[in-house]
């Protein structure tokens, strides 16, 4: 999937944050996504909290668009909410992927799982595998890299994850050159998963690495055009069709 995440990025403006869904789904996308943060959080950050009646609205209008709705969760207490409005998948911050009681609640619900590596080495993504056991087909390992850095981008790290765990292995970008993105559709990822921004605020919590809201349409694009280039590992002779 081509998912867009959305984050934090609607800044606590529902109207903002509407535009954001409207602009993915003209642009095609697969998914989109939003955070739910701790209620800790949201005690020291109260702008920054959407309404229920907000995201019932908007899964209704996804679901009629066929787009799916993930919500990165922190707060335990909020999944009943978000299967009560019937989320499509969910991802776990990659600071949780040791918590067994976040992980093990996420799980019960049956839904898809992405879970974000960016501060876990091979050793502890092996120690996250133990604690799923052998439901590796509900989640989805999510290789980034929390650094805008280039050189810290790493995309052969999917190749390994998928190598030695034998599991679905997306990218999530965090480079501040996007175009990191585009490259990333040679380590063929499952799913590709990108911060978005707007250009009502200045800055976003989400800034540097996202994709504009006005480019996102051609930036789609451009991701399902290429993903043909890709091809199979085959050589077969063919005839010139260059002019």
């Amino acid at each position: 999937m081509i998912i867009c995440e959305i984050g934090l990025n609607h800044m606590g403006d529902e109207k903002y944050a509407m535009n954001y869904i409207k602009k993915i789904i003209n642009a095609k996308a697969d998914g989109i996504l939003f955070h739910i943060r701790e209620k800790s959080f949201y005690k020291k950050h109260p702008e920054l909290e959407l309404s229920d009646k907000f995201y019932l609205v908007i899964s209704k209008l996804l679901k009629k668009n066929k787009i799916k709705f993930g919500v990165t969760i922190a707060d335990l207490d909020k999944i009943k909410f978000c299967e009560e409005i019937d989320v499509d998948f969910y991802k776990i911050f990659s600071r949780d992927i040791l918590k067994s009681k976040i992980i093990k609640k996420v799980e019960s619900t049956k839904k898809q799982i992405f879970v974000s590596t960016g501060m876990s080495n091979l050793k502890e993504i092996k120690q996250f595998i133990k604690l799923i056991k052998n439901d590796k087909k509900q989640f989805t390992l999510i290789h980034t890299q929390l650094d805008n850095d280039i050189e810290k981008v790493n995309l052969k790290a999917i190749l390994l994850l998928k190598e030695k765990l034998k599991m679905n292995v997306g990218y999530g970008n965090h480079a501040s050159n996007i175009f990191s993105i585009y490259l990333a559709l040679a380590f063929e990822p499952s799913d590709l998963i990108f911060y978005i921004k707007g250009n009502k605020f200045q800055k976003h919590i989400d800034e540097t690495h996202a994709v504009k809201l006005n480019n996102l349409d051609e930036f789609i694009k451009n991701l399902q055009e290429l993903k043909k280039a890709i091809g199979n590992k085959t050589k077969i002779k063919m005839k010139s069709k260059i002019k």
